[in-house]
């Protein structure tokens, strides 16, 4: 992300052991919501447990970032600002 991974964050499998930082998370997870998931599934492909899904969607909602339509979880436009300021701050990061 800030260009600060490097050998030393891989395994000899050459997976990453970098810990994600709570904004990657809660980015994927607004990212994933965006057309309506299930908590399930927004579990799966962020690859968090229970819990921790639990967590963030209850952070989330309480900030009006993602809305719950029956079983689905739905990023708000006030999510989607979010995503936006995130990837212009990626971008100055990265220049």
């Amino acid at each position: 992300m800030l260009g600060l991974e490097t050998d030393a964050c891989t395994r000899r499998s050459g997976k990453s052991t970098r810990r994600r930082v709570r904004h990657d998370i809660v980015i994927g997870i607004l990212e994933i919501a965006r057309h309506g998931k299930l908590k399930t599934h927004i579990m799966k492909e962020v690859k968090l447990n229970f819990r921790q899904i639990q967590y963030y969607l209850s952070q989330l909602l309480s900030k009006n970032f993602i809305k719950k339509e029956g079983n689905f979880y739905r990023t708000t436009e006030k999510g989607l600002d979010v995503i936006e300021a995130c990837k212009i701050c990626q971008q100055l990061i990265e220049q």
